[in-house]
Order: structure tokens, then C-alpha cells, then sequence
């Protein structure tokens, strides 16, 4: 389980505490005290106030690691493709270039190493930027459609700045697809997940950036690759 409790988040419970008994259960107290039955209604009060900030700690953290099972890069299908579409950060029509990219030589060589002879990123307006490697260097294009089979996506993007999924109180997921365009399928995902403290916490330690935990799997993750899901699974096609 990963508790996030400090001495310091204990002690704003503490003295919580102390204000609940104080101001809440205490008044209550004085004004049933004649009432025969008054700990048969103190007692729940009582004791969901005082429980509260324990029970979100503990709620957070075993949601937080049972979520945290499902975490990593998961490849269920590996294909051979020519190029597939980005659709990770979606641009306007209007302003790009087109025509012949002149690449350095170095940046012509970081492509081949990469494999793929083209990459398509989405537009907003749901065409594509076509980007080509051909003998003559780099080909940019504006196509309607994507003509690639396999998209890598986030799964979760309501908006362009919006990738992380509430799941729960504190909780987001954050995860990358390859998809199949023709089945829907989702032939590979890396899911992360993240926690943000409680409240206790987050009165003291949001101001030390201290805000969130996230849990990224055990494997697999090559350092070079773990932001780039598709290398694991869209096998350029070799000429």
C-alpha cells in the first residue's frame, strides 16, 4: 500500500480532531444531555468526523494500488507497417508547409533510423499532415483523411491539453494506445496512474510541489522508449 502520512499531515489531524470534539461533539453534548439516548446520535457523528481524514488516506491508497496493477506497457499484437498516424497533438490546417521538407543530413538520418517511410499527424479539422520520406529527402503533403491503418492516441483526451482520466477521489489514469482504424482494436496500451495526496497533506505539502505519486508498471520500459509506445509494436517494413 502506499500510505503518503507525515508527522506533519498526523499532526493537522490532531488538532482537527481536537477542534471537531471541541466545537461540534462537545456543544452536542451540553444540548442532549438530558436526552437518554444522546450517544446513540453522538456516537456516529462523532466518530464519521474523526474518522474522515483516515479513511480518505486509506481509500486513496488501496485504490491507488490496486489500480497500480493494471500499470506498464502491454503488447498484445505486433504488425509490420509502412507509417501510422500521431494523433497525440492535433495542429491547424492553416500555416503549415508543404511540399519539400530540406532536412539536414542529420535529421535525414534520425528518420531512416526510425524506419518507417511516412507518419501522418491528425489535423483538427480531421485531415492529416503526410510526411514522406522519398529519394529526393523529406515530402510534406495535407490529405482530408489519414491513409494509415494504426493510430497512436491517448485514450482519454476531451481536450487537447486534457489526457489524465478521473477515476476516483484523487485518482487519474493516464494511458497511450496503438489502434486498429478498421477493428477498433487496441493492439498495444502504457498506463500510468497517479495519486494526489489527501487533504491533511495537500494543506502543507502543495506548497514543497509534493502533490502526486504516479506508478508506471515494471515492464517492459527501455528508457528511450517508454514515451514511445508504437516503437514497441508498428515494426517498420523493411526494403
Amino acid at each position: 500500500m502506499n500510505y503518503q502520512m507525515t508527522v506533519i499531515g498526523v499532526a493537522i489531524i490532531l488538532v482537527y480532531s481536537a477542534l471537531v470534539l471541541l466545537f461540534i461533539v462537545l456543544p452536542l453534548f451540553r444540548m442532549l444531555k438530558k436526552f437518554r439516548w444522546k450517544w446513540a446520535v453522538l456516537g456516529p457523528i462523532a466518530f464519521t468526523l474523526l474518522a474522515a481524514p483516515w479513511a480518505e488516506e486509506y481509500w486513496i491508497s488501496s485504490n491507488f494500488h490496486e489500480a497500480c496493477q493494471d500499470a506498464g506497457v502491454h503488447v498484445y499484437k505486433k504488425v509490420a507497417v509502412e507509417g501510422f498516424v500521431d494523433d497525440t497533438s492535433r495542429r491547424d490546417r492553416d500555416g503549415i508547409k508543404t511540399g519539400r521538407w530540406h532536412f539536414d543530413s542529420k535529421s535525414l538520418a534520425d528518420w531512416d533510423v526510425r524506419g518507417y517511410r511516412f507518419q501522418e499527424n491528425m489535423l483538427k479539422d480531421g485531415g492529416v499532415i503526410h510526411v514522406e520520406r522519398t529519394p529526393l529527402g523529406i515530402e510534406a503533403s495535407i490529405l482530408d483523411h489519414p491513409t494509415a491503418r494504426y493510430h497512436y492516441k491517448y485514450a482519454y483526451q476531451p481536450t487537447p491539453y486534457k489526457t489524465e482520466e478521473q477515476i476516483g477521489w484523487k485518482l487519474e489514469k493516464l494511458e497511450m494506445q496503438v489502434v486498429d482504424s478498421e477493428t477498433g482494436e487496441v493492439i498495444a496500451k502504457d498506463t500510468k496512474y497517479r495519486r494526489a495526496i489527501n487533504i491533511a497533506e495537500g494543506s502543507w505539502r502543495l506548497y514543497w510541489g509534493l502533490a502526486s505519486t504516479t506508478c508506471e508498471g515494471s515492464a517492459p520500459k527501455p528508457p528511450d522508449l517508454r514515451s514511445l509506445l508504437y516503437h514497441y509494436v508498428l515494426i517498420p517494413v523493411q526494403h
